[in-house]
C-alpha cells in the first residue's frame, strides 16, 4: 500500500425526502411520486423518438383545488394548459442536490382513494401527468437561483 486513501462511494439518496414544484401552482405537498418511464422508440437515421410513460403524483386531500381545476381545465379547454414539473432532492443539508424537469405536463387522470367509515387514513388525491419531455437535472441546475439565494442568506 502506498498510504493513499480511498474516498468513498456516495451514499445513495434516500426516497423519503422530495419536493415537486408545479409551474403556476402554490406548494404540493406531495406525499409520493412515480416518476416516468422513458423508452427510446424506433431508431430512425438521426436518432430515436423517446416515449415517456405517466408521472403519477399524490398528496393528501385538503382544502386546496389547485390539482383538480387543472385537471378540470385540461379536460375542458381546447387547448389545455401544460405546466413544467421539478421534482428535487435535497441533500443532507437541505440543498437542492438532484432532481429531474418534466416539460409539457397534462392531467390525462384525477382519483381519489376510497372513503371507509372504519379506517384513518387521510383521502388521498391523485394525478396522473402525460409528459412530453424528461430531463435530469445535476446539482448546479437542479438548485436554480432559489438554492443559490438560501445559501448566501444562511452565511
Amino acid at each position: 500500500m502506498t498510504g493513499e486513501r480511498r474516498q468513498a462511494p456516495p451514499l445513495p439518496f434516500g426516497n423519503m425526502r422530495f419536493r415537486v414544484e408545479i409551474e403556476g401552482l402554490p406548494g404540493s405537498g406531495a406525499v409520493e411520486v412515480i416518476l416516468p418511464e422513458a423508452r427510446i422508440a424506433a431508431r430512425r437515421r438521426k436518432g430515436g423518438a423517446v416515449l415517456y410513460g405517466p408521472l403519477i403524483v399524490r398528496r393528501g386531500l385538503t382544502v386546496a383545488r389547485d390539482w383538480y381545476e387543472w385537471w378540470d381545465e385540461a379536460r375542458r379547454a381546447k387547448r389545455p394548459p401544460k405546466r413544467s414539473v421539478r421534482v428535487m432532492l435535497p441533500d443532507g443539508d437541505g440543498a437542492d442536490a438532484a432532481g429531474w424537469l418534466l416539460k409539457d405536463a397534462l392531467p390525462v387522470a384525477y382519483s381519489l382513494s376510497p372513503l371507509n367509515a372504519l379506517g384513518n387514513e387521510p383521502v388521498i388525491e391523485t394525478m396522473e401527468l402525460s409528459v412530453g419531455g424528461f430531463q435530469a437535472l445535476d446539482s448546479g441546475r437542479a438548485s436554480g437561483d432559489r438554492t443559490n439565494a438560501r445559501r448566501r442568506a444562511s452565511k
